[in-house]
């Protein structure tokens, strides 16, 4: 069984991480993707037999990803290898830990999240307005609404006289938000069953007030309805979403 220690990081690790936080019963850990595919598959830490999977996927993007999200657990958890396992839902595991992790991944961003008490859910992803065509497939309409009503105070802020627009509509921003928030909560739950647009609905909150934030969620499933609390990062032009705790 793994001796995992994420309370400290005693060491700078080489990576270029560009966010790690420790937190209550966990870490996270956010790194930029700019290594050769050659230098990750020795930070992976990864057994051979593992390494196979990385070079089933034909695109060198995708196996980068792979490889990162092993190097950067492996980093978090000071361990000198790594072995993730899949139940049949797709929800990874540890070997020889009794916590909890979660990944996510897009372009040249890998996330990992770790929960030594409990279940882990991470989102990641980049900004882009392809999501404006997806919205009404993942969201209600009071999200939807206070998504519109937020943006639209969100630009009248906006001066023209400000400089630079900003990078993305505070709309898709927005979106993302909210589909990060449901992808993440999916992870951390890890059934199939859950559906992001009718069983879990975003509380409504003062979005730009803050580059990070905390904030909650509520949760259907057959048992009852469950809260969340979850926090927000700004990375860039990434929008990043995590949550290991349930309210009450």
């Amino acid at each position: 069984m793994y001796m995992v220690h994420c309370k400290h990081f005693p060491y700078l690790c080489p990576m270029p991480l560009v966010l790690e936080k420790l937190l209550p019963s966990g870490c996270l850990g956010v790194w930029h993707i700019l290594e050769t595919e050659e230098a990750l598959r020795n930070e992976a830490r990864a057994f051979h037999d593992d390494i196979a999977e990385a070079d089933s996927f034909k695109n060198e993007s995708r196996r980068k990803q792979w490889l990162a999200c092993r190097a950067l657990l492996s980093h978090l958890l000071q361990l000198p290898f790594v072995k993730v396992c899949y139940d049949v839902h797709g929800k990874p595991s540890l070997e020889g830990y009794d916590g909890n992790i979660s990944f996510s991944h897009t372009g040249e961003y890998a996330a990992v999240l770790v929960n030594q008490e409990g279940p882990a859910g991470v989102d990641i992803e980049k900004l882009a307005p392809r999501i404006e065509r997806v919205a009404n497939r993942f969201l209600q309409e009071d999200e939807l609404m206070h998504i519109g009503m937020t943006a639209e105070r969100q630009m009248i802020k906006i001066s023209p006289d400000a400089g630079s627009p900003p990078r993305c509509h505070p709309h898709t921003e927005l979106l993302y938000l909210y589909w990060c928030t449901k992808e993440a909560l999916y992870k951390f739950y890890g059934k199939p069953s859950l559906d992001l647009k009718n069983d879990i609905y975003i509380v409504a909150f003062d979005y730009f007030c803050s580059t990070q934030a905390t904030f909650t969620a509520r949760v259907n499933l057959p048992e009852g309805v469950e809260n969340h609390e979850l926090q927000f990062e700004k990375i860039e032009d990434h929008m990043l979403v995590y949550t290991l705790f349930k309210q009450g």
